[in-house]
């Protein structure tokens, strides 16, 4: 079994209380046996977030976020579950097992690299410190603060941001940081702030006379430094310097700015992309907090994978310039291929609908003014950051413009490239109207019909979207083939049988079914059927659901979730797996299909039921208030209540909540 084994993901559970974490990212009233506070996932005045000690849940009436302490962790940090996992066995005083390395047997002993990294953040922290003393008190750092002040920064803001200044000598922190007696020379080396000279006699620091920016991940712990060179610098200088890649330090994973961010994109749901340190510093100052910025590397998938957990609305904010404009054009691709894909359903014609590929995100790009950086924009004033955020043009729109800019399109090479580079362009436009408004656009700018170019998007289409299977033999899928009368193969699911599992919670069996039986997969949306991963309430299932959804989305083989799932879940799934290997007690016959709606009816219910319960339970409580007693916001959050729990009885076919003193309703005269 690879992996943490699920006991120790449990007994951080029952170590760490859920109302300890939540309450040190939110504040929290006690109400009763529970607690409520305002939501983190949205903008909202009256407290409709709860939270349930006894369930070890939460739960928000006004957006429906719901999950447990893993979830909230992992949704308020933006982290993955390894790294929400370590967090919080940290917190729980919980010691991991060995982790198995990549590619081989062998294990890295988990608890010594914690200390190990412990140590090198110890470090970057007394650098850090140091920076920001010569920055702000020393005589040297004047021409560095001169340069802030003409960059516009406030004092709150290099405070905020960490900023500092490194001395034009070659060993100054150095000897300031061996001096401090608690680090080795071997010890900065690694961390990446000095270097070892070529005839290994003695070392050197890496930041000289220069700007230093502070490298954060997204718990907010300094991992590595920038450094922005002043006026009088060399020339054969380099503009900026970032730190080696260490083992806290990955530059193409890391985000600047994205542990200030997260809390304001997630709350807006938008994340802006900018280039440098000074568009990210300023943004932040004039209130623009959802900014972050690549170091000094082009945008990638491992940026766009730390964004897409706090939001799917991108926008691209680079330079205007031909380098800009070409990064744009990439950071488009990127952001495209990092983001997931669904299958949604497109009408095209009377009674008829065809499903396509779409990826499941919003990109946009905001168009600069020539000549001008983001930062510049935004010290403009005058609410224009604001406006070009707002305008920012879908991805469809800024290629036709890249393609008006870059092609010949008196040529007949020029319109067969356009048409070829567009066409993929205009099949992610998801409204049916706008689709057909780009399709004669294109045939305009061409000069060509507008069937022809319908045609090319159609054939994109049919070579995007994948089939729902991916064996080539129905039989191999655990699929039964019909003939219809029109001659045409019909899949229809194999009976099997099926049993209770009674040592199984009821999302556990759900998860253990699908992983079991992929096929029913292919129900989704069929007869009202439609697992989605709010069903599953424990984060182990719903990242397995996830991943798993992923898969068969992308027309892969299911059997390939060992290789794409996080390690730390592994342990999990061989444990579901386990569940489904030998075939379970036999009781009634069942279609996959049948089996599959039953059993989600059963977790709905079970859903329903407990937060039917919780709501009734939060609603009493509220309604012991009396008129007086009862504040303006606390009256909106019963409300909300009364109709939630109208609504969940609803669908229980129970009307439970008893008659409210303050609200009246159909009971009361």
């Amino acid at each position: 079994m690879n992996g943490y084994v699920p006991n120790y993901i449990e007994e951080i559970k029952r170590r760490l209380s859920i109302v300890d974490i939540i309450a040190s990212k939110i504040s929290l009233k006690k109400t009763g046996r529970n607690y409520k506070g305002l939501c983190p996932f949205h903008s909202e005045k009256s407290g409709s977030f709860f939270v349930f000690p006894e369930t070890e849940s939460y739960y928000c009436f006004g957006c429906h976020e719901t999950g447990d302490a893993f979830t909230f962790f992992m949704k308020t940090e933006g982290l993955d579950f390894g790294e929400t996992l370590e967090q919080l066995a940290s917190r729980a005083g919980v010691t991991l097992p060995a982790k198995p390395r990549k590619g081989g047997d062998e294990t890295e002993d988990g608890s010594s690299r914690r200390q190990e990294k412990e140590r090198l953040l110890e470090i970057n922290n007394a650098a850090a410190t140091y920076f920001s003393h010569l920055l702000l008190n020393s005589k040297e750092g004047q021409a560095a603060r001169d340069y802030l002040k003409k960059r516009g920064l406030s004092a709150q803001t290099i405070e905020l941001f960490g900023l500092g200044y490194a001395l034009e000598s070659w060993d100054a922190l150095y000897h300031y940081l061996i001096g401090k007696g608690r680090f080795t020379p071997q010890e900065l080396v690694a961390v990446g702030l000095v270097g070892e000279r070529e005839n290994k006699e003695g070392y050197y620091d890496r930041f000289r006379g220069r700007v230093i920016f502070p490298i954060r991940n997204r718990l907010g712990e300094i991992i590595a430094f920038g450094g922005r060179v002043l006026e009088n610098a060399p020339k054969e200088a380099p503009k900026y310097l970032n730190s080696p890649q260490t083992l806290l330090f990955d530059k193409s994973s890391t985000l600047y700015g994205l542990d200030l961010a997260k809390d304001n994109i997630r709350r807006t749901d938008q994340a802006v992309i900018v280039e440098g340190y000074m568009d990210v510093i300023v943004a932040h100052q004039h209130g623009y907090a959802n900014v972050v910025a690549p170091l000094g590397t082009a945008l990638n998938e491992k940026h766009v994978v730390l964004l897409k957990k706090l939001t799917k609305r991108i926008v691209l904010a680079l330079d205007a310039d031909t380098a800009g404009q070409m990064a744009t054009l990439k950071g488009i691709e990127v952001a495209k291929s990092a983001f997931d894909t669904k299958i949604v359903p497109v009408p095209i014609a009377s009674a008829l609908i065809r499903f396509e590929q779409q990826v499941d995100a919003e990109i946009k790009v905001a168009t600069l003014p020539a000549g001008m950086d983001p930062d510049e924009v935004i010290r403009e004033g005058g609410g224009r950051w604001r406006e070009l955020i707002e305008r920012a043009l879908p991805t469809v729109d800024y290629y036709f413009a890249a393609i008006k800019a870059s092609v010949d399109l008196n040529s007949a090479r020029g319109k067969s490239e356009a048409v070829e580079r567009l066409a993929p362009a205009i099949v992610e436009v998801r409204d049916r109207i706008e689709r057909e408004h780009y399709i004669q656009q294109l045939a305009r700018l061409t000069h060509t019909t507008d069937s022809v170019i319908r045609a090319e998007v159609n054939r994109v289409i049919r070579a995007e979207t994948p089939k729902i299977y991916s064996t080539s033999k129905p039989e191999e899928r655990g699929i039964v083939v019909e003939v219809g009368g029109d001659g045409e193969a019909t899949p229809r699911p194999e009976p099997i049988k099926i049993g209770s599992w009674r040592e199984l919670e009821l999302e556990d069996f759900l998860l253990a079914f699908l992983l079991r039986y992929p096929e029913g997969f292919t129900t989704l949306g069929v007869n009202g059927l439609t697992v989605a991963a709010e069903d599953f309430t424990r984060s182990e299932n719903r990242l397995i659901f996830e991943t798993l959804l992923q898969i068969k989305r992308a027309g892969h083989q299911s059997s390939e979730i060992e290789e794409r799932l996080a390690p730390e879940l592994l342990a999990h799934l061989v444990a579901l797996q386990a569940y489904v290997q030998a075939k379970p007690s036999l009781d009634d016959l069942y279609s996959v299909q049948e089996a599959m709606q039953f059993q989600l009816n059963r977790v709905r219910q079970h859903n329903l039921r407990r937060l039917f319960e919780q709501g009734s339970q939060l609603l009493e409580e509220e309604t012991n208030l009396t008129d007086e007693t009862l504040s303006q916001e606390d009256a909106e959050a019963e409300m909300k209540l009364w109709e939630l729990i109208n609504g969940v009885a609803a669908q229980l076919k129970v009307y439970y909540p008893k008659p409210s003193p303050i609200f009246k309703d159909s009971r009361t005269r």
